[in-house]
C-alpha cells in the first residue's frame, strides 16, 4: 500500500466485512453481461475518463484515428506516476542486491537514488525544471513510506524470507494485465496490485465520480486474465504542494460498478463499431483531451 497505518488496515477490515457477495466476475468472460460484442482492445482509461458525456472522444480516437494533444497537466501527472514506479523499483533492486536490511538502511541508499531518477524522469517529461524538486520530494516521500514498512514487517516477522519481505511490503507496481477476453487491450497497467486483491490506482488531479470505475474495469479485467479476485479498490488522492499528501478513497468493486464500466464499454463498443458520430456534448469540458481537436473542428465550419 501507499501509506500503511492503522486506520487504513481498520477500514479494509470493517470493508471486508459488510461486502455482499460479488456476482459479476471477470472470469464469466464467456457469458453476459461481461462477454463482449466484439473485441476492438480499449482503453480503461479511455472508457472511463468521461470528461466527454456524450463519447465523441471515443469517436475521434477510434474511427478517425484523431491524437489528442497532452496537457500540462496530463504530463506532470505522467511524470508523478513515473516517479513512484522509479521508487519501488528501486527498493526492490536495493533489497535483492544487499538482502534483507533495516529500513534505516534502505533509505539510505534510495535517499542517494533521489536526485538522479528525478533529473532523469523530468527531462522525458518535457516540462519546467521545477518539476524536478517535485519529482524529488515525492520520491523521497515514498521512500520514507517504503523504509517504515520494511521496519514494520522485519518486527512483526522477524524470521521472514526475502521473498516474502518484499511481497508483504511492497505492492506489484504497473502489473501488466491482458484484457482482451473482455474486448479491452492486451496491455492494460494496474498502478498498484497489493495481497489480498485490493487494486489501488494513483490520482494526481481532483476527485471525479468516474474514478471508482477504472478501478472496477481493471478488477474484471485482472479477473479474467489470471483468476485473482478483486474486491476492493483504493484510490489515493496525491496532492504535491510542498510536502506531498496522500487521501484515500476505499471502497468495494461492487456489481454496481462493474455493470455500469461494462455498460461504457457495450457504448463504446457500439459507436466505433458502427463508426456514428455521437456529437459534441451541450457543455465541453476544457480537461478532456480532445477539447482542441473538437474546437478546431467547429472553428472551421464557421
Amino acid at each position: 500500500m501507499i501509506l500503511r497505518d492503522a486506520d487504513i488496515d481498520k477500514r479494509i477490515m470493517f470493508l471486508r466485512k459488510r461486502m455482499t457477495p460479488i456476482k459479476i466476475r471477470g472470469w464469466n468472460w464467456e457469458s453476459p453481461p461481461v462477454k463482449p460484442a466484439i473485441n476492438i482492445g480499449l482503453g480503461v482509461s479511455e472508457l472511463v475518463s468521461r470528461y466527454c458525456t456524450t463519447m465523441r472522444d471515443i469517436y475521434l480516437r477510434r474511427v478517425l484515428g484523431k491524437k489528442p494533444k497532452p496537457n500540462a497537466l496530463m504530463m506532470r501527472g505522467v511524470a508523478y506516476h513515473s516517479i513512484i514506479s522509479r521508487v519501488y523499483t528501486d527498493a526492490k533492486r536495493v533489497i535483492f542486491r544487499m538482502g534483507i536490511v533495516q529500513g534505516s538502511v534502505l533509505l539510505e541508499e534510495l535517499m542517494n537514488m533521489a536526485g538522479p531518477s528525478s533529473r532523469e524522469v523530468s527531462a522525458s517529461s518535457g516540462l519546467d525544471d521545477t518539476l524536478t524538486e517535485e519529482l524529488e520530494s515525492l520520491y523521497k516521500f515514498f521512500a520514507i513510506q517504503i523504509a517504515a514498512e520494511i521496519d514494520r514487517n522485519l518486527s512483526k516477522h522477524p524470521y521472514i524470507e526475502l521473498d516474502s519481505l518484499i511481497y508483504r511490503s511492497l505492492p506489484v507496481t504497473e502489473r501488466v494485465v491482458d484484457g482482451s477476453l473482455l474486448g479491452l487491450g492486451k496491455q492494460l497497467k494496474v498502478d498498484l496490485l497489493s495481497e489480498g486483491g485490493i487494486i489501488m490506482d494513483i490520482k494526481t488531479g481532483d476527485r471525479r465520480d468516474f474514478h471508482r470505475l477504472g478501478l472496477a474495469g481493471y478488477a474484471l479485467a485482472l479477473e479474467a486474465d489470471s483468476g485473482i479476485p478483486a474486491d476492493i479498490g483504493i484510490l489515493a488522492y496525491l496532492k504535491v504542494n510542498g510536502r506531498p499528501q496522500v487521501s484515500y478513497d476505499i471502497f468495494e468493486l461492487s456489481d454496481e460498478l462493474r455493470m455500469e464500466f461494462l455498460s461504457l464499454r457495450d457504448e463504446a463498443t457500439s459507436i466505433v463499431s458502427n463508426e456514428e458520430d455521437p456529437g459534441m456534448p451541450p457543455e465541453c469540458s476544457e480537461l478532456c483531451p480532445f477539447h482542441g481537436v473538437c474546437h478546431e473542428e467547429k472553428d472551421s465550419d464557421i
